[in-house]
């Protein structure tokens, strides 16, 4: 039991400080400035679940501790959002259902770029997922393109890394900068 309950405290704390790194990255302004990510709560929300899918797309992929790891940060993204909506005064009632919503979103953004990262020519694909979601109003492909070689280059970066040294890096995400200095991916 005891074995089961320090295992539990472990994930969890891989799972905070995973989360942390995926917050810290998805409010990284750079984002809003250079990369054309609408500043509003849908596009930070984007930028939240880009992240989280690139760190559960490495961990999934893990042994049986990385993929409880990767539901850990699930969880706390989905209580984020919770507070997020009750502290923006959204009723009780509905929070609920705004979550419920949120979850179908995610998991419909994961089958999207899993079906994205399956192709034999992936950028154009993630581009065009990201340019759906990120930007339904206002195409922008020169931001989707940049988002897309970004996400490209932390899926092959997080791919290429033992899950332990993922537990344990400072840095879980490549340098914004790379992306910028190189848009087209060569």
């Amino acid at each position: 039991m005891f074995q089961a309950l320090l295992g539990r405290k472990t994930v969890h704390r891989h799972g905070q400080f995973l989360y942390g790194a995926v917050v810290a990255r998805a409010r990284n302004p750079v984002f809003y400035t250079s990369f054309g990510v609408p500043d509003t709560f849908d596009g930070r929300f984007e930028m939240l679940v880009i992240h989280n899918y690139l760190v559960a797309r490495r961990l999934k992929r893990g042994d049986r501790f990385a993929r409880d790891v990767s539901q850990s940060v699930f969880d706390l993204f989905l209580n984020d959002m919770d507070s997020a909506l009750r502290e923006a005064a959204v009723g009780d009632v509905t929070v609920p259902k705004r979550i419920a919503k949120m979850t179908r979103v995610f998991y419909g953004r994961t089958g999207a770029f899993d079906a994205a990262f399956d192709v034999e020519n992936v950028r154009p694909e993630l581009s065009a997922v990201i340019s759906r979601n990120l930007f339904p109003e206002h195409e922008n492909a020169h931001a989707s393109d940049l988002l897309a070689g970004y996400m490209m280059d932390n899926e092959a970066s997080l791919e290429s890394r033992e899950i332990n040294h993922i537990l344990e890096a400072s840095d879980v995400f490549v340098p914004l900068s790379a992306a910028l200095e190189n848009p087209e991916g060569q």
